[in-house]
C-alpha cells in the first residue's frame, strides 16, 4: 500500500527573489559605476565645458570672418568711389561739365581745356599719387538762374575738385545774335570763367 509523503519545503517568492536581485545589482553598481562616475565627474564637467566653450568660439569666428568680410566689401566698394572722385582726369572733366551744360541751357561759345601740370606744392595723397591741375576756360551766355546751378555744380556738386579762378558776368541791355544757334536775351549774362580742376595722378594705372 502506498503511503502520502508530506513534505515542509515551500517556495521562495518571486517577489523576495527580485528584491535580492535589485539589491545585488544595487551593491555591484554602486562601487564599479556610480563611485567613478562620482569621482569623475567633476573632470567631464570641466571637459564638457571647454567643448562648448571651443564650439562658441569657433561659431563666433565664424561670425566674425563673416562681418570681416562684408567690412572688406563695404571697404572696396568705397575705395572704388573714392578713386573716381580722387583720380578724375581732364578728359572726365570736359564731359562732366559739358553734360550739365547741356541739361542746365547753358549757351556755350568756348570750352577750352590747358595742358595738365603738375602743382608746385608737390602735394600727394595718402597712397602717394602727385597732385595735378588743369585749367579749363569757359565761355558762354545764360540767365541768372543757369548760371548759378551751373556754378553750384562746378564748386559742389561735380565729380572733380575744382577751383573758380577768375569769373566775369556782363549783363546784355539789349537782345544779342550770337551765333546762327544762340540768341542771348537782354538781362542774360555774357560769362567768362577760368576754372582749375584739380586731381590725383592713379600711380597704379600709370606705372
Amino acid at each position: 500500500m502506498a503511503s502520502n509523503k508530506n513534505t515542509n519545503s515551500k517556495k521562495v517568492p518571486g517577489a523576495a527573489i527580485a528584491l535580492v536581485l535589485v539589491i545585488i545589482a544595487v551593491v555591484v553598481f554602486i562601487p564599479t559605476v556610480y563611485n567613478p562616475y562620482k569621482r569623475k565627474k567633476p573632470e567631464m564637467d570641466k571637459v564638457h565645458q571647454e567643448i562648448v566653450e571651443e564650439i562658441q568660439m569657433y561659431e563666433d569666428s565664424i561670425k566674425n570672418q563673416k562681418s570681416i568680410e562684408d567690412e572688406i566689401s563695404n571697404l572696396e566698394i568705397q575705395w572704388e568711389d573714392f578713386k573716381e572722385e580722387m583720380f578724375v582726369d581732364a578728359d572726365a572733366s570736359l564731359k562732366d561739365i559739358n553734360t550739365k551744360v547741356d541739361e542746365y541751357g547753358f549757351d556755350l561759345t568756348s570750352f577750352k581745356r590747358g595742358k595738365p601740370a603738375q602743382d608746385p606744392s608737390g602735394a600727394v595723397s595718402f597712397t602717394g599719387s602727385p597732385l595735378y591741375y588743369v585749367n579749363l576756360t569757359i565761355a558762354g551766355y545764360s540767365d541768372e538762374e543757369t548760371l548759378l546751378k551751373l556754378l553750384k555744380f562746378i564748386e559742389e556738386e561735380s565729380v572733380g575738385h575744382y577751383y573758380v579762378k577768375t569769373f566775369s558776368a556782363t549783363t546784355l541791355s539789349a537782345d544779342k545774335k550770337v551765333s546762327e544757334t544762340i540768341t542771348a536775351s537782354e538781362g542774360d549774362f555774357q560769362v567768362n570763367m577760368s576754372v582749375y580742376l584739380y586731381y590725383y595722378v592713379d600711380i597704379e594705372t600709370t606705372e
